[in-house]
């Protein structure tokens, strides 16, 4: 497989970078991910634009143009076809090697190309459990490189048998996934949080099929006390598309079933991306 790193194109064993990168010494850098349906990425322009705006929230200046990123991108996928039958982009700016390992450098600009690999039908079909963590994203609105409080999120929800972990505070607020946004109906509205969430791409998309399908969405705060209330439940991912969810720790949502206005998005989603 082949990625790309600034210039040029290398196998991923020449996929380095200096060790005093910020990104690596501090965690400062951004990305964007996205898959492909058919070989072609799935609403790129709006990850790329997304990807810029995390640049400019984290002060990094780019020295590329979104139509090259763009071209790039694209190249990737014709060069590494063979390798998948979809693939999953990464898009990366570090924050380059400064001279006392505070201030940014010249960023690097790396795309990487792994296969996508779907999760098992029965996520779909009979819905999934996820976990709420205490924490809350640095910076919410950029799609950082500073996972680490993902990362742990995660390890506990996998300990707990979950397939994600969504952010809550001390008041109970629910935020976001640590790779995804959450949707709930309550008395027949989806409602999803707007407020220091990271807008996803399938959360836009959701948004554009609601709108067309004529259902009722609101973007309002979302709370842990309130899980009973909860009819439906759902996180979006570009990997994870829309995936029902039938458990919030040990509560379960509604009857513990997938509902059928989660069904009716999937199957428009699925409409839309094959």
């Amino acid at each position: 497989m082949l990625h790309y790193l600034s210039t040029k194109w290398v196998e991923a064993k020449d996929l380095v970078i200096p060790v005093n990168d910020l990104s690596v010494l501090r965690g400062y850098g951004v990305f964007d991910f996205l898959r492909t349906y058919n070989h072609v990425p799935f609403r790129l322009e709006d990850h790329i634009d997304r990807f810029f705006n995390s640049l400019d929230v984290v002060g990094i200046t780019p020295h590329w143009t979104k139509e090259e990123i763009m071209q790039k991108v694209i190249e990737g996928i014709e060069k590494n076809k063979p390798e998948c039958k979809e693939f999953n982009i990464r898009i990366i700016g570090t924050g380059g090697v400064g001279p006392d390992s505070v201030t940014p450098g010249v960023s690097s600009l790396i795309i990487t190309y792994t296969c996508a690999i779907e999760y098992p039908k029965e996520y779909y079909e009979e819905g999934v459990k996820v976990i709420t963590y205490s924490t809350r994203r640095v910076l919410a609105e950029a799609k950082s490189l500073n996972y680490m409080m993902g990362i742990l999120a995660l390890q506990k929800a996998k300990k707990e048998e979950a397939v994600e972990a969504i952010y809550v505070d001390e008041g109970g607020k629910m935020y976001e996934g640590t790779t995804t946004n959450i949707f709930v109906v309550i008395d027949g509205k989806l409602v999803t949080p707007k407020v220091d969430i990271l807008a996803g791409i399938t959360r836009k998309v959701i948004f554009e099929i609601a709108q067309k399908e004529h259902i009722s969405i609101e973007e309002k705060d979302i709370y842990m006390k309130g899980i009973s209330s909860f009819r439906e439940a759902f996180i979006s991912a570009s990997n994870k598309e829309i995936m029902p969810v039938v458990q919030i720790d040990d509560t379960k949502v509604a009857q513990g079933e997938v509902g059928h206005l989660t069904k009716k998005l999937m199957g428009e989603f699925r409409k839309i991306t094959r």
